[in-house]
């Protein structure tokens, strides 16, 4: 007995038929003509019965070619073969089948890898860029070149510094997290009627993964596909989960993917509670998708889909089954609106404002060009265009590596890997490294890691420079005349205090994987081109924290069993860099100009029994439980006024971070979290005022150890670089009130 249509095989079957035709040469359904006869052709009838009249002409056989990435054409029917996995996590990638360069487009703009673009902390600059990549995509989809549907943006948290993919991520914060997501997705889609407007039609399908609890490729044993990551019912709910439920709720992304471990026990793409809740509490209207090699798994989850139809619909109105979606509005892209000067300006800025300066001993940069005769740069990733991209990355408009950055602004550059490559295993070319070293004005050493070191399915196991790159640098920093510049390549965090304690190394920049215009990017913020800005988005830890199982999931620290907890939030032991440390050539000092002392709640709770209710010691409420008064929180808004003044002799863009502390009522409240950020250009002595809307109910609550959110009432410390303000929260109501 067939199913019926809106059963989870159908809708997995028909979400897959309009994906994207796999051939040089676009293809649509419906064609040729005799094939317009079909209802599912017409398309002045109801989705629904053009869906209806797709699937019920499909045999079982026909239904089994559908379920893999690669759908098979179905020729009786004029459907066409189409393949939709494509990727576009900074840009168009080689990744999967459904991009190809081989045609008339031959490369793609390459902006910064995730992680580095996070550190700009600058939403605006989030939203650009997922813009751009939205609007190459679309011109190498009319060339035949690339799909409509991109498995992008990845939206787990960089919980542990070994991990691969780590830079593949927005760090470790949730909220960045999901304020990432939300500008990546909606640059992508674009026009759609999923974000409340338009005509109803993406310009493509974005697809937040992976879902849920992801973040181990290899290590000791675990593996990604047999790995079980066992999350507390408080930790899924207020670190795991936010940055999907924002790229669901806020973003409207069309897809979300789920990965390959298991939660709690159960593969995570079986697990019918927390998928059945993506679509009755966060309202997805999109589809679901496994991860590669996990297909066959999917309609055993998606008997939980609540409403076919509007999964469907969200399919349709990606446009394929009506036309030819070249002709449509975005039927004009084409080569020319790929590599364009306007989107490699923009990935030079991404860089720059993502690129972190973590060292400046006695402001030794910038430096003055005039006053620099000579220059030696050192290391096996400075002459390496290659490598600058990280992965997911696609082939380049333009290549320009660190050495010919530098040669750009010094007229004689010498150069010298020192190891031969990034894991460094022998010392045979520290010599060379040595004698340049010591002839030259200023030296330049590019260390740290590259995609030998950190990408899918691998794993760091320590958080050291590769191999002998610290005895290389140690080594140079002794030959050289003056203080050296050390720049450090590669997503995963690196333990770098001896660097950091050595006053021989007098500056020590982060520039990630910073795509095609982190050449350029490095050499200005070097010579004071550009005032550096960036922030880090993760913590960085010292190589002890290796000690630390990765497969612990807790992000709380345990005291007891000597667990020093994860990210910022929790974390309780020494770092190498703070989440957010990042240094200028400029100073700042930050005041807060108008911020409430006192806000007042006013809901009615009826829903919860008081015997619920925790109480402080005069017996009145001591937390609103915010699932029951979501209604009532829109009072208690407010916008931080805030004042930056640069102190410096240098404009500058600057990031503003606004962090807020809960009282700790119960077990398991961060240590403090971060709840807005801004970025705002700044004049040299001057002040620049700003604003962060906070919404306590979303923004002070935090979540108990039932995994419920909570607003707790009393004082809230928000801190801005260093200055404190607190509010306090009080509602209009005693114990005895709820009681009646």
């Amino acid at each position: 007995m067939p199913p019926k249509w809106n059963s989870p095989l159908y809708l997995l079957l028909f979400i897959q038929i309009l994906a994207i035709p796999s051939n040089s040469q676009p293809q649509f359904p419906c064609k040729p003509p005799e094939h317009h006869t079909h209802p599912f052709c017409n398309t002045s009838l109801p989705i629904p019965t053009r869906a209806q009249s797709l699937l019920s002409l499909l045999t079982i056989p026909e239904k089994i070619t559908q379920l893999s990435d690669h759908a098979s054409p179905i020729p009786r029917l004029g459907l066409p073969a189409y393949e939709w996995w494509s990727e576009s996590l900074h840009g168009v990638a080689t990744n999967g089948p459904g991009v190809s360069f081989s045609g008339p487009i031959r490369s793609a703009t390459l902006f910064p890898q995730v992680l580095l673009s996070a550190a700009t902390f600058n939403a605006s600059l989030w939203y650009s860029i997922a813009s751009a990549i939205a609007v190459e995509a679309r011109a190498m989809y009319n060339a035949g070149q690339a799909g409509l549907t991109f498995w992008a943006p990845s939206v787990n948290l960089f919980r542990d510094p070994r991990w691969g993919r780590g830079q593949e991520t927005p760090g470790e914060d949730p909220f960045v997290a999901a304020a990432y997501a939300v500008e990546y997705v909606k640059g992508l889609q674009r026009d759609s009627v999923m974000m409340g407007g338009g005509d109803g039609k993406l310009m493509l399908s974005a697809c937040c993964k992976h879902f849920t609890g992801y973040d181990l490729e290899k290590w000791r044993g675990f593996t990604r596909y047999t790995f079980d990551a066992v999350i507390s019912e408080q930790d899924l709910e207020d670190t795991y989960q936010p940055p999907f439920k924002s790229c669901i709720q806020q973003g409207k992304a069309s897809c979300l993917m789920c990965s390959y471990n298991r939660v709690n026990g159960i593969p995570a793409c079986a697990r019918q509670d927390l998928l059945q809740e993506v679509r009755t509490k966060w309202g997805f209207n999109g589809y679901i998708t496994s991860d590669c090699d996990a297909v066959a798994t999917i309609f055993e989850y998606q008997g939980y889909v609540q409403s076919p139809e509007q999964a469907v619909a969200v399919a349709f109105n990606s446009g394929l089954f009506d036309g030819d979606p070249a002709k449509g509005k975005y039927g004009k892209l084409g080569p020319q609106n790929v590599c364009s000067p306007e989107h490699t300006k923009l990935a030079l800025e991404a860089a720059r404002q993502g690129i972190v300066l973590l060292k400046n001993e006695k402001s030794f940069l910038p430096l003055n060009r005039n006053s620099i005769a000579s220059l030696a740069v050192i290391g096996p990733l400075a002459n390496d265009s290659l490598q600058l991209g990280g992965g997911y990355s696609g082939i380049p408009c333009n290549s320009w590596s660190f050495l010919e950055g530098f040669e750009s602004f010094v007229e004689k550059v010498s150069y010298t890997a020192g190891c031969i490559d990034v894991p460094c295993r022998s010392s045979d070319g520290f010599k060379e490294a040595v004698h340049i070293a010591k002839e030259a004005d200023v030296v330049i050493v590019v260390a740290g890691l590259d995609l030998s070191q950190e990408t899918e399915d691998l794993d760091r196991v320590s958080l050291l420079l590769p191999g002998k790159q610290m005895e290389l640098v140690s080594a140079v920093a002794v030959a050289s005349q003056r203080p050296l510049v050390l720049v450090l390549t590669g997503g995963g965090p690196i333990d770098v205090s001896f660097a950091d304690a050595d006053s021989r190394i007098a500056s020590i920049i982060w520039v990630g994987y910073p795509g095609e215009g982190g050449a350029q990017a490095l050499a200005e913020i070097i010579f004071g081109d550009y005032n550096p800005g960036g922030r880090l988005p993760m913590t960085w830890y010292p190589e002890s924290f290796t000690s630390v199982p990765m497969n612990d999931m807790s992000m709380r620290a345990d005291p007891y069993c000597n667990y020093p907890g994860r990210t910022y939030r929790f974390y309780t032991g020494e770092t190498v860099y703070r989440f957010g440390h990042g240094l200028s050539y400029s100073n700042y000092t930050h005041k807060f100009l108008s911020v409430p002392h006192k806000l007042m709640f006013e809901a009615q709770i009826s829903t919860s029994p008081v015997k619920n209710m925790l109480y402080q010691t005069r017996e009145e409420l001591a937390y609103i439980p915010i699932d029951e008064v979501s209604s009532s929180c829109d009072s208690l808004i407010f916008e931080a006024q805030i004042s930056v003044t640069n102190t410096g002799d240098m404009d500058g863009s600057h990031v503003v971070m606004l962090f807020s502390r809960a009282p700790r009522l119960f077990k398991g409240v961060p240590e403090k979290q971060l709840i807005g950020f801004t970025r705002v250009q700044t004049t040299s002595r001057r002040s620049t005022q700003t604003s962060i809307k906070v919404e306590p109910c979303k923004h002070l609550s935090v979540v108990n150890e039932n995994g419920h959110p909570v607003l707790p009432l009393g004082y809230h410390k928000l801190t801005l670089e260093g200055v404190d303000h607190f509010v306090f929260i009080e509602m209009n109501a005693t114990r005895a009130a709820f009681e009646s």
